[in-house]
């Protein structure tokens, strides 16, 4: 197998989430609490990230989005917020 195919094959086995492998390493009360956070579409991902990085573990907002979205959270914007 060549370098290409390796790296391939490689990306479709490892295909979690940032947000999956985070709360896998987080103690069960921590992993409860941001997957209350995250689970909740009135928590803005921005506040959930600035927390995070308050606590230096580094989740940036595209992880967080794309977390949610794959568990079904419907997404806000703030202009959709502000009702613009």
């Amino acid at each position: 197998m060549d370098f290409y195919e390796e790296c391939k094959s490689d990306t479709k086995q490892h295909k979690s989430l940032k947000v999956d492998n985070l709360l896998a390493s987080l103690n069960k009360k921590d992993a409860e609490s941001l997957k209350k956070a995250l689970l909740d579409p009135d928590v803005p991902t921005r506040a959930i990230e600035r927390v995070l990085l308050n606590n230096k573990i580094e989740c940036g907002c595209w992880a967080i989005n794309q977390w949610r979205k794959t568990n079904g959270i419907t997404l806000r914007s703030s202009n959709a917020i502000g009702g613009k």
